[in-house]
């Protein structure tokens, strides 16, 4: 049976001979986290998916097999809801109460046509006779004279569409976990660590949300500079067209 896998970091560190603190540095993992792995208090951690995350930076770079140690974690101290999690997608909202959306048949459809043509029909039928005696009495009194120009009536210009998707580069300038998906919850980087000056995009999508480790990135979104705080903990973003917004620990996804 393989050693506990605190054990096996706290081992592995020791051979090296460094300290917590030289391995914040490196992995700008807090060291109460580096900690809380090496005692196996995972509950101390911001939840499973950074746990796995933050096992396989830090079991890479004392040597060891980070991937393995993360799959042993996961038999291990994993509950079975958080290891096959439902993909959450960013879904447009549907109506709210009291504004129902009303659908017609063809037939409907077809016979108001029908019912709105014959209207017209009438109408021109009741004014048709009165419509020559205007034209040759009064209408050549009230109507434009001869020779001038009729008015032009100008429409509102039409304001711009909104953009229907953005854009999103991702540099890191430090090591960083990385999960990106897209309104369909598509993973674009699917829980990978970055290494410093490691690029990722662009991408291009109606909507984004992002998990990072830490800090250590930059965003760009449709060209402009995003500033991410620069914390030694994890964020989460949620990226449209119109805005960029932090998103609570629960909405961050989770790529697993």
């Amino acid at each position: 049976m393989a050693p506990p896998i605190g054990e096996s970091l706290r081992e592995a560190r020791a051979r090296r001979g460094i300290e917590l603190s030289d391995v914040e540095r490196a992995t700008k993992i807090r060291v109460k986290y580096l900690r809380a792995m090496e005692e196996e208090r995972w509950e101390l951690l911001p939840g499973a998916a950074y746990a796995r995350g933050f096992l396989r930076t830090y079991g890479s770079f004392l040597g060891l097999d980070g991937e393995a140690l993360v799959e042993e974690y996961g038999h291990r101290h994993e509950p079975v809801e958080d290891r096959y999690p439902e993909n959450e997608h960013l879904l447009l909202k549907a109506p709210g109460p009291g504004r129902p959306r009303l659908r017609f048949s063809g037939a409907v459809l077809a016979g108001l046509t029908i019912a709105a043509l014959a209207g017209v029909v009438a109408v021109l039928g009741l004014t048709g006779g009165d419509g020559g005696e205007r034209a040759g009495g009064e209408g050549r009194g009230a109507g434009t004279q001869e020779g001038e120009a009729s008015p032009t009536v100008t429409s509102p210009a039409e304001p711009p569409p909104r953009p229907s998707e953005v854009s999103l580069e991702l540099t890191s300038t430090g090591t960083v976990w990385v999960c990106l998906v897209d309104q369909r919850g598509r993973a674009l980087v699917d829980g990978v660590t970055l290494v410093p000056g490691e690029r990722q995009g662009p991408f291009r999508a109606r909507a984004f949300k992002v998990t990072l480790g830490n800090g250590e990135v930059g965003l760009e979104v449709d060209g402009r500079t995003v500033q991410v705080p620069q914390l030694a903990e994890p964020l989460g973003y949620q990226i449209t067209p119109q805005a960029v917004r932090e998103l609570d620990p629960a909405a961050r996804p989770t790529c697993v």
